[in-house]
């Protein structure tokens, strides 16, 4: 063994002394710091409360309890696998060093840890990511339910704290998808991702996209966004939101909210549907459950979208659209009832307020949203769609209004035709 050379016994002593524990292919930047315009409206949402994973957050002291449990879980991961298989996965860490420090945007963090102390970072980080998920689908611990796993799941989703998706996967392969380990029923790693972030998605081991995959941050990006939108790209129907009625104004012009059930992508479409001799404009939009993870979540995935994807801001403009619609808590009610809002949060005010914020300092591109837009707006231009829906929320509000309404009419004509045949008699 060369003297300089990295074993598991190096990064053991590296990693737990002074803790008391009881063919390379380029990769490029995608793991970024969080502009700070967006970082001042809410800081404590892209800072991790719990667990540091990469070279951001590394040492971070109100973060150190959590190092024991990565030890902890290395521990158990070792059981899995052999010392061979150990160096295969620091050869691995080693040979692409380079690559991985590359994909941080913040050099300054990266270059600053020696090669020694950079692998040991990588590889404890993973193997305690690998070993949290394979407990999430088998054997669990106190860490890998509620409320520890909360706090786990939104930390491993903040921009700032994330390992590249080929790093985990390559060593999850190389440590259990072997020949020998592939017996023990070991699913993919893009699976166990999927089931641990989505725990209530319908998932199958076919559902493989690791390539499209940068991070964790990137995954919840990958199952937010739309089809729809590369659609409308090549057709030219996109531009920038511009005016659009919040959604209190819609209704009152006549527009209807309906849910769209599935609910995983951003897809909205606006239709117009022919009721009798009228014509109704039914807004589709997917369903948004709002609790207090929720714009942790939003705007860790629009600071992405700034930083890695400027030119196809899908997920922004979705919320951009959102903006618009949303102004006041009655525009938060109006969407609850009709489905679309699921308000775990209680006060309509606080999660209007959310939606008020969550666009500013942001940058979009053209959406896909742009020719719904045009059509509400042009649908709430016309004042009869807002005469039709006045009389409709005036009289027609419900079924006894809508009666008496009727009989109403009735007793007026009858006493008109009568009038006139009382005239035509006299003369």
């Amino acid at each position: 063994m060369k003297e300089d050379e990295i074993t598991i016994a190096s990064i053991e002593k590296r990693k737990e002394v002074g803790i008391d524990v009881g063919h390379k292919p380029q990769r490029g930047c995608c793991i970024y710091r969080v502009p700070k315009g967006l970082r001042k409206i809410n800081e404590e949402a892209y800072t991790p409360k719990v667990i540091s994973i990469g070279p951001l957050h590394h040492d971070k002291n109100e973060l150190a309890d959590m190092e024991k449990h990565k030890i902890r879980y290395k521990k158990k991961f070792s059981k899995r696998i052999t010392d061979e298989t150990w160096q295969e996965l620091i050869h691995f860490v080693d040979l692409y060093e380079q690559s991985i420090r590359n994909c941080y945007e913040d050099r300054s963090c990266t270059f600053k840890l020696e090669k020694i102390d950079f692998i040991t970072m990588i590889l404890y980080d993973a193997v305690f990511i690998i070993e949290l998920f394979l407990r999430n689908n088998g054997k669990m611990d106190f860490l890998s339910v509620a409320p520890h796993l909360t706090d786990i799941r939104s930390d491993l989703q903040l921009i700032e704290n994330q390992l590249p998706f080929f790093v985990l996967n390559e060593l999850y392969s190389l440590a259990l998808l072997k020949p020998e380990t592939r017996a023990k029923g070991y699913p993919s790693f893009f699976y166990l991702s999927c089931k641990f972030f989505f725990p209530r998605k319908q998932l199958s081991e076919t559902d493989e996209r690791i390539e499209e995959v940068k991070h964790f941050t990137d995954l919840r990006r990958h199952f937010m966004t739309t089809k729809m939108c590369q659609l409308q790209e090549h057709t030219g129907l996109t531009g920038l939101l511009t005016d659009v009625p919040c959604a209190v104004k819609l209704k009152e012009s006549g527009v209807k909210f309906k849910c769209n059930e599935e609910g995983w992508s951003l897809d909205v479409s606006s239709k117009k549907i022919k009721k009798l001799c009228l014509e109704v404009l039914e807004l589709q939009i997917p369903k948004i459950e709002v609790n207090g993870q929720t714009e942790l979540l939003f705007r860790n995935v629009m600071a992405l979208e700034q930083c890695h994807y400027p030119r196809d801001t899908q997920v922004c403009n979705f919320f951009g659209l959102m903006d618009f619609l949303v102004n006041t808590e009655a525009d938060v009610d109006l969407l609850a009832e009709a489905g679309i809002m699921s308000n775990n949060l209680g006060d309509s005010t606080t999660v209007a307020r959310m939606f008020n914020r969550l666009c500013l300092h942001i940058n979009f591109s053209y959406s896909c949203y742009w020719a719904d837009a045009e059509d509400l707006k042009t649908h709430y231009r016309k004042s009869w769609n807002h005469t039709i829906e006045t009389l409709k929320s005036v009289y027609f509000s419900n079924l006894w209004r809508g009666t008496g309404t009727i009989a109403a009419f009735l007793l007026v004509l009858l006493t008109l035709i009568q009038t006139v045949c009382s005239i035509l008699q006299v003369l």
